[in-house]
Protein backbone atom coordinates (compact mmCIF):
# COMPACT_ATOMS: atom_id res chain seq x y z
CA UNK A 1 0.00 0.00 0.00
CA UNK A 2 2.76 2.31 1.04
CA UNK A 3 4.77 2.14 -2.32
CA UNK A 4 1.47 2.25 -4.56
CA UNK A 5 0.64 5.57 -2.49
CA UNK A 6 4.18 6.83 -3.21
CA UNK A 7 4.25 5.85 -6.65
CA UNK A 8 0.95 7.90 -7.14
CA UNK A 9 2.49 10.76 -5.66
CA UNK A 10 5.17 10.95 -7.75
CA UNK A 11 2.82 10.50 -10.88
CA UNK A 12 0.72 13.71 -9.59
CA UNK A 13 4.28 15.80 -8.63
CA UNK A 14 6.10 15.00 -12.08
CA UNK A 15 2.32 15.91 -13.77
CA UNK A 16 2.56 19.55 -12.26
CA UNK A 17 6.30 20.41 -13.69
CA UNK A 18 6.03 22.34 -16.84
CA UNK A 19 6.50 20.23 -20.00
CA UNK A 20 9.68 21.58 -21.21
CA UNK A 21 10.79 20.00 -17.63
CA UNK A 22 8.71 16.91 -17.50
CA UNK A 23 9.79 15.97 -21.01
CA UNK A 24 13.17 16.52 -20.42
CA UNK A 25 13.45 14.83 -16.75
CA UNK A 26 11.57 11.53 -18.60
CA UNK A 27 13.64 11.91 -21.38
CA UNK A 28 17.16 12.09 -19.50
CA UNK A 29 16.22 8.80 -16.70
CA UNK A 30 14.95 6.56 -19.62
CA UNK A 31 17.25 7.63 -22.54
CA UNK A 32 20.63 9.56 -20.34
CA UNK A 33 19.83 12.37 -23.07
CA UNK A 34 17.98 15.54 -23.36
CA UNK A 35 15.78 15.53 -26.02
CA UNK A 36 15.87 17.77 -28.93
CA UNK A 37 12.82 19.35 -29.80
CA UNK A 38 13.57 21.62 -32.50
CA UNK A 39 15.40 18.58 -34.58
CA UNK A 40 14.32 15.41 -33.46
CA UNK A 41 16.73 12.37 -34.23
CA UNK A 42 16.36 9.64 -32.77
CA UNK A 43 12.86 7.32 -32.49
CA UNK A 44 12.72 8.61 -28.67
CA UNK A 45 13.00 12.34 -29.93
CA UNK A 46 10.41 11.94 -32.60
CA UNK A 47 8.12 9.83 -30.37
CA UNK A 48 8.51 13.01 -27.53
CA UNK A 49 7.76 15.23 -30.37
CA UNK A 50 4.62 13.56 -30.85
CA UNK A 51 3.34 13.58 -27.12
CA UNK A 52 3.88 17.40 -26.78
CA UNK A 53 2.99 18.47 -30.84
CA UNK A 54 0.43 15.92 -31.63
CA UNK A 55 -1.41 16.00 -35.00
CA UNK A 56 -5.33 15.81 -35.04
CA UNK A 57 -5.72 12.84 -36.92
CA UNK A 58 -3.51 11.30 -33.55
CA UNK A 59 -6.52 11.33 -31.26
CA UNK A 60 -8.92 9.66 -33.63
CA UNK A 61 -6.08 6.52 -34.46
CA UNK A 62 -5.76 6.36 -30.47
CA UNK A 63 -9.69 6.37 -29.87
CA UNK A 64 -10.79 2.54 -29.15
CA UNK A 65 -13.80 3.49 -30.61
CA UNK A 66 -13.78 5.86 -33.24
CA UNK A 67 -10.52 4.24 -35.13
CA UNK A 68 -12.74 1.63 -35.86
CA UNK A 69 -14.47 3.34 -38.84
CA UNK A 70 -11.03 3.97 -39.81
CA UNK A 71 -9.58 0.45 -40.12
CA UNK A 72 -12.72 -0.41 -41.43
CA UNK A 73 -12.29 1.95 -44.17
CA UNK A 74 -8.72 1.12 -45.01
CA UNK A 75 -8.36 -2.43 -44.65
CA UNK A 76 -11.81 -3.87 -44.28
CA UNK A 77 -14.60 -4.19 -41.33
CA UNK A 78 -13.52 -7.59 -41.13
CA UNK A 79 -10.09 -7.19 -39.27
CA UNK A 80 -12.64 -5.62 -36.06
CA UNK A 81 -12.83 -7.54 -32.95
CA UNK A 82 -16.35 -7.79 -32.85
CA UNK A 83 -17.98 -5.28 -30.37
CA UNK A 84 -21.40 -5.41 -28.65
CA UNK A 85 -21.88 -1.28 -27.82
CA UNK A 86 -20.08 1.73 -26.34
CA UNK A 87 -21.23 3.76 -23.92
CA UNK A 88 -20.83 6.95 -22.14
CA UNK A 89 -21.05 5.99 -18.28
CA UNK A 90 -21.96 2.64 -16.76
CA UNK A 91 -24.11 1.34 -13.91
CA UNK A 92 -24.90 -2.32 -12.95
CA UNK A 93 -27.14 -2.51 -15.16
CA UNK A 94 -25.41 -2.02 -18.13
CA UNK A 95 -24.39 -5.62 -17.94
CA UNK A 96 -27.86 -7.16 -18.69
CA UNK A 97 -27.40 -6.46 -22.14
CA UNK A 98 -23.62 -7.95 -22.46
CA UNK A 99 -22.93 -11.99 -22.77
CA UNK A 100 -21.56 -13.82 -19.87
CA UNK A 101 -17.63 -13.48 -21.45
CA UNK A 102 -16.69 -10.15 -22.76
CA UNK A 103 -14.01 -7.40 -22.77
CA UNK A 104 -14.08 -4.20 -21.16
CA UNK A 105 -12.05 -1.12 -22.05
CA UNK A 106 -11.47 2.44 -22.10
CA UNK A 107 -11.50 4.19 -25.85
CA UNK A 108 -9.32 7.23 -24.00
CA UNK A 109 -6.55 5.58 -22.55
CA UNK A 110 -3.93 2.52 -22.64
CA UNK A 111 -3.40 -0.54 -20.69
CA UNK A 112 -7.07 0.50 -19.00
CA UNK A 113 -8.97 -3.20 -19.60
CA UNK A 114 -10.73 -6.29 -18.15
CA UNK A 115 -11.28 -9.55 -19.75
CA UNK A 116 -14.47 -10.92 -18.01
CA UNK A 117 -14.27 -14.44 -18.20
CA UNK A 118 -17.55 -15.03 -16.76
CA UNK A 119 -20.09 -12.10 -15.32
CA UNK A 120 -21.73 -14.29 -13.70
CA UNK A 121 -18.50 -14.32 -10.84
CA UNK A 122 -18.59 -10.73 -10.50
CA UNK A 123 -19.09 -8.20 -8.49
CA UNK A 124 -21.15 -5.87 -10.77
CA UNK A 125 -21.79 -3.05 -8.63
CA UNK A 126 -17.35 -3.15 -8.14
CA UNK A 127 -16.85 -3.68 -12.15
CA UNK A 128 -19.66 -0.61 -13.01
CA UNK A 129 -17.38 1.83 -10.58
CA UNK A 130 -14.20 0.08 -12.28
CA UNK A 131 -15.66 0.99 -15.38
CA UNK A 132 -16.61 4.84 -14.66
CA UNK A 133 -13.06 5.38 -12.43
CA UNK A 134 -11.71 4.86 -15.92
CA UNK A 135 -14.13 7.33 -18.15
CA UNK A 136 -12.94 10.23 -15.56
CA UNK A 137 -9.30 9.53 -15.12
CA UNK A 138 -7.28 11.63 -17.29
CA UNK A 139 -4.68 9.36 -18.72
CA UNK A 140 -2.81 12.16 -20.78
CA UNK A 141 -1.72 13.17 -17.76
CA UNK A 142 0.42 10.45 -16.56
CA UNK A 143 3.45 10.70 -19.75
CA UNK A 144 1.71 13.94 -21.03
CA UNK A 145 0.52 12.06 -24.38
CA UNK A 146 -1.75 15.03 -25.47
CA UNK A 147 -3.52 13.38 -28.22
CA UNK A 148 -5.32 11.84 -25.68
CA UNK A 149 -6.59 14.69 -24.24
CA UNK A 150 -9.12 14.95 -27.26
CA UNK A 151 -10.31 12.15 -26.96
CA UNK A 152 -14.23 11.76 -25.53
CA UNK A 153 -14.45 8.89 -23.23
CA UNK A 154 -16.23 5.93 -23.05
CA UNK A 155 -16.55 2.33 -22.51
CA UNK A 156 -16.13 -0.15 -25.32
CA UNK A 157 -17.14 -3.83 -24.93
CA UNK A 158 -16.19 -6.64 -27.40
CA UNK A 159 -15.79 -9.97 -27.83
CA UNK A 160 -13.17 -11.93 -25.95
CA UNK A 161 -10.83 -13.26 -28.06
CA UNK A 162 -9.96 -16.43 -25.54
CA UNK A 163 -8.82 -20.13 -26.08
CA UNK A 164 -9.27 -22.21 -22.70
CA UNK A 165 -9.90 -19.06 -20.90
CA UNK A 166 -6.77 -17.13 -21.91
CA UNK A 167 -5.82 -14.29 -24.66
CA UNK A 168 -4.22 -14.80 -27.57
CA UNK A 169 -0.43 -13.72 -28.02
CA UNK A 170 -0.04 -9.94 -29.24
CA UNK A 171 1.77 -9.35 -32.89
CA UNK A 172 2.85 -5.67 -32.62
CA UNK A 173 4.00 -4.56 -35.93
CA UNK A 174 6.09 -1.32 -35.67
CA UNK A 175 6.35 0.20 -39.15
CA UNK A 176 8.79 2.63 -40.06
CA UNK A 177 8.24 4.64 -43.46
CA UNK A 178 11.35 6.44 -44.75
CA UNK A 179 10.73 9.05 -47.78
CA UNK A 180 14.37 7.55 -49.06
CA UNK A 181 12.93 4.13 -48.76
CA UNK A 182 11.06 1.97 -51.08
CA UNK A 183 9.43 -0.27 -48.56
CA UNK A 184 9.20 0.39 -44.49
CA UNK A 185 11.40 -0.99 -42.06
CA UNK A 186 9.31 -3.41 -40.03
CA UNK A 187 10.38 -5.06 -36.23
CA UNK A 188 7.93 -7.71 -34.69
CA UNK A 189 7.24 -7.37 -31.17
CA UNK A 190 5.63 -11.32 -30.47
CA UNK A 191 4.39 -10.58 -26.76
CA UNK A 192 3.11 -13.93 -24.90
CA UNK A 193 1.26 -14.11 -21.52
CA UNK A 194 0.59 -9.94 -21.37
CA UNK A 195 -1.48 -10.54 -17.99
CA UNK A 196 1.16 -12.68 -16.65
CA UNK A 197 4.76 -13.37 -16.62
CA UNK A 198 4.62 -11.47 -20.05
CA UNK A 199 7.68 -12.43 -22.68
CA UNK A 200 8.59 -10.44 -25.48
CA UNK A 201 10.77 -11.12 -28.62
CA UNK A 202 11.38 -8.96 -31.76
CA UNK A 203 11.50 -10.28 -35.24
CA UNK A 204 12.11 -8.51 -38.90
CA UNK A 205 9.52 -8.84 -41.26
CA UNK A 206 11.11 -12.31 -42.43
CA UNK A 207 10.85 -13.65 -39.05
CA UNK A 208 14.23 -13.91 -38.68
CA UNK A 209 15.20 -12.37 -35.03
CA UNK A 210 15.49 -8.94 -34.73
CA UNK A 211 19.22 -7.97 -34.26
CA UNK A 212 18.31 -5.99 -31.31
CA UNK A 213 16.15 -6.37 -28.39
CA UNK A 214 13.51 -4.34 -26.20
CA UNK A 215 16.39 -3.56 -22.97
CA UNK A 216 15.09 -4.84 -19.67
CA UNK A 217 12.28 -7.51 -21.31
CA UNK A 218 12.38 -10.91 -20.80
CA UNK A 219 12.43 -13.37 -23.60
CA UNK A 220 11.06 -16.92 -24.10
CA UNK A 221 13.60 -19.34 -24.58
CA UNK A 222 11.28 -21.52 -26.79
CA UNK A 223 11.23 -21.24 -30.77
CA UNK A 224 8.61 -19.77 -32.09
CA UNK A 225 7.06 -20.66 -35.34
CA UNK A 226 6.51 -18.11 -37.99
CA UNK A 227 3.00 -17.47 -37.84
CA UNK A 228 0.99 -18.60 -41.23
CA UNK A 229 -0.94 -15.24 -41.14
CA UNK A 230 2.43 -13.18 -41.32
CA UNK A 231 2.17 -12.24 -44.96
CA UNK A 232 -1.67 -10.94 -44.37
CA UNK A 233 -0.96 -9.28 -41.40
CA UNK A 234 2.10 -7.21 -42.91
CA UNK A 235 0.25 -6.25 -45.56
CA UNK A 236 -2.44 -5.08 -43.27
CA UNK A 237 0.11 -3.39 -41.13
CA UNK A 238 2.08 -1.78 -44.57
CA UNK A 239 -1.60 0.16 -45.61
CA UNK A 240 -2.60 1.09 -42.24
CA UNK A 241 0.90 2.68 -41.61
CA UNK A 242 1.37 4.05 -45.48
CA UNK A 243 0.97 7.95 -44.44
CA UNK A 244 2.93 8.26 -41.59
CA UNK A 245 6.67 8.14 -40.50
CA UNK A 246 6.13 5.80 -37.96
CA UNK A 247 2.99 3.45 -36.54
CA UNK A 248 2.64 0.53 -34.61
CA UNK A 249 -0.41 -1.99 -35.54
CA UNK A 250 -1.11 -4.48 -32.59
CA UNK A 251 -2.85 -7.80 -33.87
CA UNK A 252 -4.36 -11.11 -32.87
CA UNK A 253 -4.60 -14.45 -34.44
CA UNK A 254 -7.58 -15.92 -33.07
CA UNK A 255 -9.09 -18.86 -34.95
CA UNK A 256 -6.68 -18.57 -37.87
CA UNK A 257 -8.27 -14.89 -38.28
CA UNK A 258 -6.07 -11.56 -38.12
CA UNK A 259 -8.28 -9.22 -35.97
CA UNK A 260 -6.16 -5.69 -35.08
CA UNK A 261 -6.10 -4.44 -31.45
CA UNK A 262 -4.88 -1.34 -32.20
CA UNK A 263 -2.74 1.42 -33.63
CA UNK A 264 -0.63 2.67 -31.64
CA UNK A 265 0.83 6.45 -31.91
CA UNK A 266 3.73 7.28 -29.06
CA UNK A 267 4.52 3.30 -27.88
CA UNK A 268 5.44 3.08 -24.24
CA UNK A 269 5.24 7.35 -23.87
CA UNK A 270 8.78 7.51 -25.97
CA UNK A 271 10.44 5.04 -23.33
CA UNK A 272 11.13 2.07 -25.97
CA UNK A 273 15.02 1.40 -24.95
CA UNK A 274 17.02 -1.09 -26.82
CA UNK A 275 19.82 -3.46 -26.55
CA UNK A 276 22.43 -2.30 -27.93
CA UNK A 277 20.64 1.82 -26.98
CA UNK A 278 22.35 2.59 -30.36
CA UNK A 279 18.91 1.59 -32.11
CA UNK A 280 17.34 4.33 -30.72
CA UNK A 281 19.34 6.47 -33.43
CA UNK A 282 19.42 3.66 -36.02
CA UNK A 283 15.24 3.42 -36.06
CA UNK A 284 15.01 7.36 -36.00
CA UNK A 285 16.87 7.82 -39.35
CA UNK A 286 14.01 5.46 -40.46
CA UNK A 287 11.29 7.11 -39.29
CA UNK A 288 10.48 10.07 -42.06
CA UNK A 289 10.56 13.78 -40.71
CA UNK A 290 9.04 16.31 -40.53
CA UNK A 291 5.72 15.19 -40.02
CA UNK A 292 2.62 16.81 -41.40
Amino acid sequence: MFYATARRTKRLLLSLLPDPIFYQYQHIKNHKSLCDFSNPKSFSEKIYHRMRYPLPVFSTLADKVLVREHIAKVVGEQYLVPAFFSCKSISASTFNDLPNTFVMKANHSAGQVKIVTDKRNEDLESLAQLANNWLHSDFSSIAKEKHYQHIEPQIIFEHALLTNGSPPADYKFNVFNDNKASEPYIFIQYMQDRFGDITQNLFLEDWTPAPFTRAGQQQSSVPIEKPKALDEMLLVAKKLSQHFGYLRVDFYLHNDKVFIGELTITPAAGNYTFDPPEYNSLLGEKFSWPEH
